[in-house]
C-alpha cells in the first residue's frame, strides 16, 4: 500500500516531525534520492524535497537520468542529509509518480518559497510512502554510540 506524508504524520508523528526537520531545514534541505537504473542498479542524486498539502514532492530536470529512471521505474529511496549536529537520520521509500496538474505544481512551487518549479524543464513527482525510518544515535560521536530505530510501514 502506498501512503502520503499526512498518513505518516497521523500514524507516527515523531517520525514525520524528524523527517520534516531533516528534509527541509530552514526550507532549503538537500536529500539524496536513489533511483533504479535501466540495468537494475542504483543511482543517487541530490534533490530538494518539498512538503505541500500533506504530500512529499521533488522537482527533477527532465533531461536528467533521475527523470528517466523515475519515469520508467518509479521506485525510489530518499535519505535526508545528516543534521549539522549529527546523531539523527531519516529515510523513506515507495513509488514516485509524475504530477501534471497545474494547481498542484503551483502549490508545490509556493511551498518551496518560489525557488523550485519555475521552469518547464522541471518535472514534478510525488513521492508515495511505503516505509519510513528514523534513526536516533545515542552518544553520537563517541565510542559508545548506539542507534535507536523507529520504523513505519503503510499497511
Amino acid at each position: 500500500m502506498t501512503a502520503h506524508w499526512k498518513d505518516l504524520a497521523g500514524a507516527e508523528p515523531a517520525i514525520a516531525e524528524a523527517g520534516e526537520r531533516l528534509l527541509q531545514p530552514s526550507g532549503e534541505g538537500v536529500a539524496y534520492l536513489a533511483t533504479v537504473r535501466k540495468d537494475g542498479g542504483p543511482r543517487v542524486h541530490p534533490v530538494m524535497p518539498v512538503l505541500a498539502g500533506g504530500r512529499l514532492y521533488v522537482f527533477v530536470v527532465r533531461m536528467s537520468w533521475k527523470y528517466r529512471d523515475l519515469a520508467r521505474d518509479g521506485r525510489y529511496a530518499l535519505h535526508a542529509a545528516p543534521s549539522p549536529e549529527g546523531g539523527e537520520e531519516f529515510y523513506v521509500t515507495g513509488p514516485a509518480r509524475q504530477v501534471e496538474n497545474a494547481s498542484a505544481r503551483s502549490a508545490v512551487t509556493a511551498a518551496s518559497g518560489g525557488r523550485l518549479g519555475l521552469h518547464d524543464f522541471e518535472a514534478l513527482f510525488e513521492l508515495g510512502i511505503e516505509r519510513a525510518l528514523r534513526t536516533k544515535w545515542q552518544d553520537w560521536g563517541t565510542a559508545s554510540a548506539w542507534p535507536s530505530y523507529t520504523k513505519w510501514a503503510a499497511d
